[in-house]
């Protein structure tokens, strides 16, 4: 005899599962009350606009976090191919398409160095792009001779170039996130991406070549940063020895708190990656119409970040007891 499955409320499972979109609205309504202009059209293509480089940076790097690995150099492939961008255009005269696909041939070799180092030399995935991280902004570094290279008056003002009310590179980055969710939930590679995340040794078993598919996802990781580069530095209208610094973690916090588990297998580019990137947008740009001081902003990333991962952890802890209370009725049922 089939007995139906009851579901019963749990708060705890809500707030796991809804509770960042909870704070989202709390920090809004705060924002909106302490500093009246902020909830504004204005300020809503401010954020987005903000957001907009990193959105398409945590899209690449959520693949290689789903296969239960972890990339903390997308800000230097971020910064290094800007540089070599930047250099081929202002110092080399180069045509401009020629340095947008260099950059992105660059990157995406970035992203191919990564996938070596932990995929197929299976170098500790933390320790491994900690040290890509380093040489990349290293070389970056010493191509620019730690100055700005700033960018040509021609093509300067796309960074900030509107239709109607909304930045383009608002509109480019939300068709970027469009694509990746197509890739994450409508192709082979996607579901793949997230077997290999839930359990590499179910996936080997059936079929799933795990080393080619983490490799790809690294590399798409890297290609994701070199066009998240791109839109950096037209916001900017150049590139500093400090793009791209820190862009990493705020990606992981956003991929975190977009509900992307950190522990693999988990997560959505939409609408996940955007409520993520949104979150931190809102809190950074409030602090700023509220007047805060610039310390703040470092110490409220990382309060954020550590809520987050402190979140995920707990996330994880709790959902297999949650699956086994679930399936005992069952069992017990099919028993008699």
């Amino acid at each position: 005899m089939m007995t139906k499955k009851q579901h019963n409320f749990s708060l705890r499972d809500f707030l796991f599962t809804y509770g960042f979109l909870l704070v989202l609205l709390l920090v809004i309504v705060y924002f909106s009350v302490t500093a009246p202009s902020f909830f504004s059209m204005n300020a809503a293509m401010s954020i987005l606009h903000t957001a907009a480089p990193l959105l398409i940076i945590a899209s690449g790097l959520a693949f290689v976090i789903m296969t239960k690995r972890i990339d903390i150099s997308v800000g230097s492939i971020a910064y290094l191919s800007a540089a070599i961008g930047a250099l081929m255009i202002s110092r080399m005269g180069l045509p401009i398409p020629l340095a947008v696909v260099s950059m992105l041939v660059l990157s995406c070799l970035m992203g191919v160095l990564n996938g070596f180092f932990v995929v197929i030399l299976n170098v500790n995935p933390m320790i491994a792009t900690f040290g890509t991280q380093l040489a990349f902004r290293g070389i970056g570094l010493l191509l620019t001779n730690s100055m700005v290279v700033s960018l040509p008056r021609s093509i300067r003002f796309l960074g900030n170039k509107k239709v109607g009310p909304i930045y383009i590179d608002i509109l480019f980055s939300l068709f970027i996130l469009l694509i990746m969710m197509l890739i994450h939930s409508r192709t082979q590679f996607g579901r793949q991406v997230v077997a290999i995340g839930n359990d590499i040794s179910i996936a080997e078993k059936l079929g799933i070549k795990e080393k080619r598919i983490s490799f790809f996802a690294y590399v798409v990781c890297g290609l994701m940063a070199g066009i998240g580069a791109i839109i950096m530095s037209l916001q900017v209208g150049s590139v500093t020895p400090t793009s791209g610094t820190s862009y990493e973690f705020t990606a992981i916090a956003m991929l975190v708190i977009g509900g992307v588990s950190l522990y693999g297998g988990e997560g959505t580019i939409l609408p996940g990656v955007l409520i993520g990137g949104i979150t931190l947008a809102v809190i950074e740009t409030g602090l700023n119409y509220i007047g805060a001081s610039v310390y703040v902003y470092s110490f409220v990333r990382g309060g954020v970040i550590f809520v987050s991962m402190f979140a995920d952890s707990l996330k994880t802890q709790v959902k297999p007891k949650v699956k086994i209370m679930e399936d005992e009725p069952t069992t017990v049922s099919n028993a008699q």
